[in-house]
C-alpha cells in the first residue's frame, strides 16, 4: 500500500490495530473446533456462510482457488504462495480419493532422513505390503509422535490397535491393480520433514488440545425434529396457576377454545414467558401470535 506520509502511515496501523487476527472487531470464521473453540481464521470472499477456506465448503473453495489463480498470473499471488496453497489441495484430493480406494498409490509426506528410523521403528512389518492409505497415516503418525515429539505409549497403541484396522478396512488389494487416479497428469504433491522446519515454533510440537465434549441435547430433545411437549413438575404447576388467576380475564376467551392439556399448557408458559420478560422481541411476538390465532 502507498502512503503520502509518515503520519498516514501511521494512523492506518493505528485505526487497523483492532480488526488484526485475533483482535476483537476483526471478522471470524466462528465454526465450532474440535477444542470447543470457534474457529479464529478470517473468512473467504467466496464463502456466503462466512465461512474460512477450510470450513467454506467445497464450492467455495473451487471458486477461491480461480481467484487466486487469476491473481497468480498478475502477479498479485507469489510463486510460493500459489505452489503451497496446490500441494494442499493435491494432498486434500488424495485423501478424498483414498476414501473410496485405499489402494490407490500416492503419498503425502516424506520422513527424508527418518525413513530408515521408521522402518525399523515397524519391527518384521513391510512397509511395502500396506494400503498406500494406510502406510501414508503411519507416516504421519510417526512424525506426529516420534519427530515432532516423543510419545512412545501414542505410537505403540498406533501399532498394535489402530493399524490393524485400518488393514481390515481397507480389505485385499484390488485384482485389477492399485486403481486409477482421477487425474493421472497431477503429480501428488508432498511435505517433507527437515531440520529447518524442526527448529522453527511450530504447533506440532505442543501438546494435543483435548476434544471438546459432545453436546448433550435437553431432556425431549433426544430425537430428530420438534421437541414434544414436557409435562409440568409440582412447581411449575403452582406458577401456571398463580399466572392463570392473574390473568384470567385475559386467559378465559383462549382457554375456551383449547381443548388439550399440553396445548393449554403451551398457552400458560408463553403468557408466562411474555411477562417475565415483556421487552424481549421474541417472547413479545410468540405471545400476540397465539391471541391472534385465538381470536380468529
Amino acid at each position: 500500500m502507498n502512503f503520502t506520509s509518515p503520519e498516514h502511515e501511521n494512523l492506518f496501523h493505528e485505526r487497523g490495530a483492532s480488526y488484526r487476527l485475533g483482535e476483537p472487531n476483526v471478522r471470524a470464521c466462528g465454526a465450532r473446533l474440535r477444542a470447543g473453540e470457534a474457529c479464529p481464521n478470517p473468512p473467504i470472499k467466496e464463502s456466503k456462510q462466512g465461512r474460512c477456506l477450510s470450513h467454506c465448503g467445497p464450492h467455495a473453495a473451487r471458486a477461491f482457488r480461480q481467484r487466486q489463480k487469476r491473481r497468480f498470473e498478475t502477479g498479485s499471488v507469489s510463486a510460493e504462495e500459489w505452489n503451497r496453497a496446490e500441494a494442499r489441495r493435491a494432498a486434500n484430493r488424495l485423501g478424498d480419493q483414498w476414501k473410496k480406494n485405499p489402494w490407490l498409490s500416492g503419498s503425502t509426506i516424506d520422513l527424508g532422513e527418518h525413513e530408515c528410523a521408521f522402518r525399523d521403528a515397524l519391527g518384521g512389518l513391510d512397509v511395502e505390503t500396506l494400503p498406500p492409505a494406510v502406510a501414508d497415516w503411519l507416516r504421519w503418525r510417526y512424525r506426529r509422535r516420534q519427530i515432532d515429539r516423543k510419545n512412545c505409549v501414542a505410537w505403540q497403541k498406533a501399532l498394535t490397535q489402530d493399524l490393524p484396522r485400518r488393514v481390515a478396512d481397507a480389505g485385499p488389494r484390488p485384482v485389477n491393480g492399485c486403481g486409477r487416479n482421477a487425474k493421472p497428469n497431477m503429480r501428488p504433491r508432498t511435505w517433507r520433514v527437515d531440520t529447518l522446519e524442526r527448529g522453527s515454533a511450530s504447533k506440532r510440537t505442543l501438546p494435543d488440545n483435548p476434544k471438546a465434549p459432545r453436546v448433550q441435547r435437553g431432556k425431549g430433545c433426544g430425537r430428530r425434529g420438534r421437541p414434544r411437549t414436557q409435562p409440568a413438575s409440582e412447581n411449575e404447576q403452582a406458577e401456571l396457576s398463580r399466572v392463570y388467576r392473574e390473568n384470567a380475564a385475559v386467559l378465559e376467551p383462549i382457554m375456551a377454545g383449547v381443548a388439550e392439556e399440553k396445548k393449554q399448557l403451551a398457552v400458560l408458559r408463553t403468557l408466562r414467558d411474555y411477562l417475565a420478560r415483556p421487552t424481549d422481541a421474541e417472547a413479545c411476538k410468540r405471545w400476540l401470535t397465539l391471541v391472534a390465532a385465538a381470536r380468529t
